[in-house]
Parts: C-alpha cells; structure tokens; sequence
C-alpha cells in the first residue's frame, strides 16, 4: 500500500464522479494497493477496508479529523475532533483475518467470513421491501448445523444471528467506530458512527475542486502543462499563487 501522487488521485476522483460511494472508495484502495487485486480488494472486510482508508487519509490529509454532528435532542451542531491513532485499531501493518471462523451457539454451529464491500453491495441491491438488517448476517454464513444436522441458514433463529452479530463485531472491530459526544448546549451526551468512506471522500471532492482551480490560475499564468503543475510540492503550488495574487 502508498500515497497516490496528485495526478492519480485526481484520476480516480474524476473518474467515482458517476459511481457509488463503494465503488469510488474501493478503486481508491485498487489505486492506493497495487500489490493486492481488485477481486481481492472486493473481498477485505470492512474493517480491513477502513483500516486501509484510514491510513491513506492520514497520508493524504494528516492525522488529525474534524467532524460535526447535530445532537439528537435539540439539533445543536457540535464540533468534534479526534487524531487517526485514537481510532485505528487494527495495527498497520493491516494483516488479512482468517477466510472463516466458526460459532457454537446453543445446539447450532456455523461457519462464516466477515462481511465484505460486495456484501453490502448485494444487500443493498435487493428488491425494495425484501432486505432486513439480517441478510447481512446471512450473507456471511458458509454453512450451518443443528444437533450435527446440515439446515438452512436462511431459517436461522434471532437469537443465533444476533449472536453471529455480536461475534462479526468482535473480530472486525474497524468496521464500526463510534464517537461519543457531549452536547455543550443541553449536554446530552450520544454516539455517532463515524463512517471514514464518506468522510474521506468528501475530503477527496474538496481538495479536487480546489486543486483544479489552483491547475487553472498557474497555467493561465504561466502556460505551465496540468503534469507540471501537480508535480510541484503543495507548497511551492501555494508560492507560485501567492506571486500571481501580489
């Protein structure tokens, strides 16, 4: 895994203008993970896949993350800030977990991966009205036994997927990271999730728009190529606009 340059960073943001937000993080990371497939990428859990984000956020945009969030009881906007380290959890380097893992629970036994980008993906394609917050679960599970019997995983009870969930969280801890907050209006005090894919592309939509402008005013001065001007440092970029503007 590296830093993209600015000319590839700016590729995959024009090129996720039209796409999901999966599918714009995911060639992020196919961009970012040379040494690792698409089909592989497609297949990290989510918490190995926001561990990468982080990382390249951090790269990217620095450790540090500002947020903000309504609060829940009287619609206060509240700042937040917190650094990379105090919400990674996995340890870099990011290491693949284990393909399965199985769960005893009561008299049933099953084998499952954690969820994957192309699980939600699937979920979330399905017919309007028919996905419940368990086909998530489902998705996950490689086979299921009752009393040493083979049976349907689609038939499973509450009680065994809300186990499954529990476990899935346990061994992907990254995949969903919740701040607290306190209100300094009416000093609720809540969780929000903080969801690094959305965050980092709004970043990444920024920091394009404002890239392309900077490529505009020194070309229109200096006749230099877009190639040019995006191998220059950030700061000499800065410098060269601070001599237009005088």
């Amino acid at each position: 895994m590296r830093p993209l340059k600015a000319m590839e960073l700016l590729a995959v943001w024009e090129h996720g203008l039209n796409q999901t937000l999966l599918e714009r993080v995911l060639a992020l990371l196919t961009a970012a993970c040379p040494e690792i497939d698409s089909e592989a990428i497609n297949g990290l859990s989510i918490g190995e896949r926001d561990a990468r984000l982080l990382q390249l956020r951090e790269w990217m945009f620095g450790s540090r993350i500002v947020n903000t969030a309504r609060c829940p009881r009287c619609t206060e906007r509240v700042e937040w800030e917190n650094r990379i380290a105090d919400i990674r959890i996995q340890p870099s380097p990011i290491t693949p977990s284990p393909a399965e893992f199985s769960l005893n629970v009561e008299d049933y036994g099953l084998r499952f991966r954690l969820p994957t980008s192309m699980d939600i993906t699937a979920v979330m394609n399905a017919p309007r009205g028919d996905s419940t917050p368990q086909d998530l679960l489902k998705c996950c599970i490689v086979s299921a036994r009752y009393a040493d019997e083979a049976c349907d995983p689609g038939s499973l009870p509450e009680d065994v997927l809300a186990a499954l969930g529990c476990r899935i969280e346990e061994l992907d801890p990254q995949a969903e990271i919740r701040i607290e907050l306190t209100c300094p209006q009416c000093a609720h005090r809540w969780n929000v999730l903080f969801d690094i894919a959305g965050f980092l592309w709004a970043e990444i939509n920024h920091w394009a728009e404002r890239t392309l402008r900077t490529v505009h005013k020194l070309a229109s001065a200096y006749g230099w190529s877009e190639r040019d001007i995006l191998n220059l440092s950030p700061v000499r970029r800065q410098l060269y606009l601070g001599l237009i503007n005088q």
